[in-house]
């Protein structure tokens, strides 16, 4: 039996060991939380998942959380909180009332136990990646089964569950046939992603937008949608509610991600964090950097990548500066100082969320109203933050026929300037993260905005689509296509795909 008042829990004090409370610091900074319930949470869970109930802790001197800030709010799981503990104390003494005091000594124990699990993990791991790679393959089971799910018969997936089972997005119709065309975007021996392109009009926007809402609905992954060069996208609120997610028009809305999460993590992880940012600098800047430039960049942000956590922009720049006057420089005008100051003129990004909370939820982003540098360097580091954390997760799981369930969507619409910058981020999205889950949708006018491209990078997408066009297509794109297509005389809502090898023509709407 229990004698709980909810209302009660919320307002009540929980703590831990003085010992937990000691190690769970040293884990909150190698881990790179923000707040000390997320620790606590992780640890309660943590024990939570052993057969046996804990031992009482020695003591209850540790730190103390208030209820609604260790459980969060209704909203947020709060009473699954509780209920899983109820229930592990149910299982292990049944007869037992459960009153508040139980509960908090409930708490207590697991939350001291937790820790010391928590620690052996982290010992055994080495690294922060590792460590995020045990906990989930230890604790998380992901199902390795599903439907075939298509959008004709309407089934639909719990948006909480990878599904497996094979996701077929419907194109449209044969033009000759009538035949309906699905592409399954999960099978075996070929990438999950999409190129379309077409001209201004000819309907590669509103095809990019049917196919995300489809996969949507048939698998409730979440989506981030990125308008790198207009805000067309903003304030469409029937596409939001399909896709569920949230609009953010930058810059006068900053993406609230923690970008440079885990750089503490190691030295190796600072280094990487700092060498990414100073590239993604590097690309997104018209004249780009010297050579001198990049190594101050480097050895200014090293140290405050290592030791710092919730970075911003404005942290930058001040690391950047005290670099510069410390080696006597600053008597000597640098254009990095200038360049990193006006990128300072605009809040790019808040460190409110965490990856895993970010990229776990769907967004619009648009860009209509960035300055180009600003722009590329936001979507730039944006795309390294999502390599990193893509990097922490196991592989998705892959069903008896060898569908792997989808995880994530990125789709860029107008992508010719992130093409054009040869940066590495969006090359690495097409071609690293596949066994992550992972299919990357790009929009761009021409097949010609891929001819500076590797032919290894085109041997990525897994399906071109091809509306009309005047450009010339790439040697690539004739390969793919066995021929020499004529995308200009196509008509409008019409595209040549690509099926299983054969070239079909097909009546998209």
């Amino acid at each position: 039996m229990s004698d709980i008042d909810t209302t009660k829990v919320w307002l009540a004090n929980f703590t831990t060991s003085a010992e937990a409370t000691k190690q769970g610091k040293e884990l909150f900074n190698w881990l790179g939380f923000s707040a000390h319930y997320q620790i606590a949470r992780l640890a309660i869970g943590r024990s939570l998942g052993e057969p046996n109930f804990p031992e009482t802790a020695p003591d209850a001197k540790g730190i103390t959380i208030k209820g609604n800030l260790l459980f969060g709010d209704e909203q947020q799981g709060a009473l699954l909180w509780v209920g899983l503990l109820v229930e592990n104390i149910n299982q292990h003494s049944p007869n037992k009332t459960i009153n508040l005091e139980v509960l908090q000594h409930a708490v207590r124990d697991h939350w001291r136990r937790g820790i010391s699990l928590l620690q052996q993990d982290w010992d055994i791991a080495g690294d922060y990646n590792k460590f995020v790679e045990l906990l989930i393959t230890r604790r998380a089971s992901l199902p390795n089964e599903g439907d075939y799910l298509t959008t004709n018969d309407k089934k639909k997936s719990q948006h909480d569950k990878l599904s497996s089972g094979a996701v077929a997005l419907n194109l449209g119709q044969d033009k000759d046939s009538g035949e309906v065309i699905n592409w399954v975007i999960n099978g075996q021996g070929y990438s999950p992603n999409v190129a379309i392109m077409g001209q201004s009009g000819s309907g590669k926007t509103r095809m990019m937008l049917k196919l995300l809402t489809e996969l949507r609905e048939l698998t409730g992954v979440p989506v981030l949608l990125i308008d790198v060069q207009k805000d067309e996208l903003a304030e469409r609120y029937g596409l939001a509610n399909a896709l569920g997610a949230k609009f953010l028009k930058i810059p006068s809305q900053p993406i609230p991600l923690d970008i440079f999460a885990g750089s503490t993590a190691s030295a190796d992880a600072a280094r990487d964090v700092t060498i990414a940012f100073r590239e993604s600098l590097d690309k997104a800047l018209a004249k780009g950097l010297t050579d001198n430039q990049k190594m101050n960049v480097l050895e200014a942000l090293k140290p405050l990548f290592a030791k710092r956590k919730n970075i911003t922009m404005l942290a930058i720049q001040q690391a950047i500066e005290r670099h510069y006057e410390d080696d006597n420089k600053s008597n000597k005008p640098d254009r990095v100082i200038a360049i990193i100051h006006e990128l300072c003129q605009y809040t790019l990004f808040e460190p409110t969320l965490s990856p895993a909370e970010f990229f776990s939820q769907s967004w619009i982003l648009t860009f209509g109203g960035a300055p180009t540098e600003s722009r590329r360097l936001a979507i730039f580091l944006l795309f390294d933050a999502l390599h990193r954390y893509l990097q922490t997760l196991p592989e998705s799981p892959m069903d008896e026929n060898n569908h792997r369930a989808v995880r994530m969507a990125v789709a860029v619409d107008e992508a010719r300037p992130l093409l054009d910058a040869k940066h590495d981020g969006l090359s690495k999205m097409v071609r690293l993260h596949r066994s992550h889950g992972l299919t990357v949708f790009m929009a761009s006018q021409s097949p010609d905005d891929y001819a500076g491209q590797s032919d290894d990078y085109m041997e990525q997408i897994g399906l071109p689509i091809c509306f009309k066009t005047n450009a010339t297509s790439t040697a690539v794109l004739n390969n793919m296509f066995k021929a020499k297509p004529n995308f200009a005389s196509l008509e409008s809502g019409t595209c040549l795909t690509v099926i299983e090898n054969s070239t079909r023509k097909v009546r998209a709407f």
